[in-house]
């Protein structure tokens, strides 16, 4: 690419990567996703750093883990001074524009006051935007010059939607079920919603727009299209609810095995979790696959906008999520502490113009989203943080590495795991390891673990934690695990492997 090349990044929320038809799925209706990836590369084992939104978003903004940036589970907030590939870019000149949700500060927070120390507490709060006391986001908010905010999801959505959804709609409240609207739109108003007043078409609309201003600027880009869906509440707009037959979807085929062999999940946590009954399940299916298709024709019209006004010869796009969703694994709904696949493997598809398209199983993380965003703007990790170089004079402070050579000429990747992590109520939480046969998960001190040989068993049915045969691969990835704890703030890091 001769010039400084454009980045157009699709992130959704809560979405697993088995829910792609790339990855095999047959079920959900999502053309365009397919298309970008039968032109991209597809990585088929692409995992989160964090397994619940703000501190994985955090750190696909920052480059760093949880732990180094300081943001390391919901309802708490991304420190300013934390330095962003946005802000990056904007120094070598990009434009920057955010659509959609960011969630790099808490957005339920009603009891608390409305300003700390002159500042206002949390400019996501949905409390904030409903009482009128924010109506935008600070300029280079996190590195974003401007944004177009949208916060929340389904029936409880705030932001600058909401009036150009009130201008469009004479009353929006007459869509709702009298008596449950406790000043959140109730679900069944979501369902009952004209897709042309949706916020997944709002969201659409709003990048189009900005690519509408972009299209008569030199200046490169770098616009962060987010998507709240499709994270529950499990509410598609009927439209698109309406295209699957629930009853013949394929469900997960272990959403009846629900016993624990690891004791921290046995004791803590398994007790509190909800029966799950195949029509339940068959339901919430389909609401995903509709909020799926949804969110798909939404990003095929955003493509199309890219390709009319010729920018896309010159734009990298990624699709993403910040993590799964269970959807029935082992008997489970959202998000928690069990770090099956299906929550941590995630959609990362990245089409770059004029490389070869290619399917990837390679295990790669989301931590490698800003190195190789700096790649491809010609960018080193100085411009993110010069004080990081004052430790030995390293130039690698960033956990992950850049997939660009990976991207543009298809160069083998070095085998390197993956780390996720889990923080509860900001008590010790589980840390995973992921390898490209062996995955462990390490709960809290005499809580036990969980071992798989993804290979023999991808469903990770069978418990290997305890095998005396399976002790060596234990011990050794255990070990691998401890190493990476060295990433203790935002100015350490140690490497996993070899780049």
């Amino acid at each position: 690419m001769p010039n400084l090349p454009n980045f157009l990044i699709f992130c959704v929320d809560q979405m697993q990567a088995c829910a792609l038809g790339a990855n095999g799925n047959r079920d959900v209706q999502m053309p365009v996703l397919d298309r970008l990836a039968a032109e991209g590369v597809s990585f088929r084992r692409a995992y989160c750093p964090n397994s619940v939104c703000q501190p994985s978003r955090a750190s696909m903004f920052t480059g760093l883990t949880p732990r180094q940036h300081g943001l390391v589970t919901n309802g708490g907030r991304l420190a300013a001074d934390v330095p962003t590939i946005g802000g990056a870019l904007v120094s070598a000149g990009y434009r920057t524009h955010s659509v959609g949700k960011l969630h790099l500060q808490p957005y339920i927070n009603e009891d608390r006051p409305a300003c700390t120390g002159g500042e206002i507490d949390s400019w996501e709060s949905e409390f904030r935007w409903r009482h009128g006391e924010v109506t935008k986001l600070p300029p280079d908010y996190y590195g974003f010059q401007t944004s177009d905010f949208l916060g929340g999801h389904g029936y409880y959505v705030c932001g600058e939607y909401m009036p150009w959804l009130h201008a469009r709609h004479p009353d929006p409240a007459s869509l709702h079920i009298a008596g449950n609207l406790k000043g959140r739109f109730h679900g069944d108003a979501v369902g009952e919603l004209p897709p042309e007043l949706h916020y997944n078409h709002w969201i659409g609309e709003r990048a189009i727009d900005f690519l509408d201003r972009q299209a008569a600027d030199d200046a490169p880009f770098f616009l962060w299209c987010s998507f709240p869906d499709p994270h529950h509440p499990f509410l598609a707009a009927k439209a698109y609810r309406d295209r699957y037959d629930a009853q013949a979807l394929s469900i997960n085929p272990t959403w009846r095995n629900t016993a624990e062999t690891c004791p921290y999940l046995h004791h803590h946590h398994r007790p509190g979790q909800p029966a799950l009954d195949e029509d339940r399940l068959r339901e919430v299916t389909a609401q995903t696959y509709g909020m799926i298709s949804h969110i798909d024709e939404n990003v095929g019209r955003v493509l199309d906008a890219l390709e009319r006004k010729g920018l896309a010869d010159n734009t990298i796009v990624l699709f993403v999520s910040d993590h799964g969703e269970y959807l029935g694994s082992h008997g489970l709904l959202h998000k928690s502490v069990w770090h099956y696949e299906e929550l941590v493997r995630v959609p990362f598809i990245w089409r770059v113009p004029g490389a070869s398209p290619a399917a990837s199983s390679s295990v790669v993380s989301l931590l490698d989203i800003v190195p190789t965003i700096l790649d491809f703007a010609g960018l080193d990790a100085t411009v993110l943080d010069p004080r990081s170089y004052g430790r030995g004079g390293s130039r690698r402070f960033l956990p992950g590495r850049s997939l660009r050579r990976h991207l543009e000429r298809g160069e083998p990747l070095p085998e390197r795991p993956a780390v996720c992590e889990y923080t509860e109520y900001l008590a010790a939480g589980p840390r995973t390891l992921v390898e490209q046969q062996w995955k462990l998960t390490v709960y809290p001190p005499d809580g036990g673990g969980m071992l798989f040989d993804l290979d023999a068993d991808p469903y990770e049915s069978v418990n290997l934690w305890d095998v005396p045969a399976a002790a060596k691969e234990r011990n050794r990835m255990i070990h691998r695990l401890l190493e990476t704890m060295a990433m203790t703030d935002r100015h350490d890091a140690v490497l996993l492997g070899t780049s």
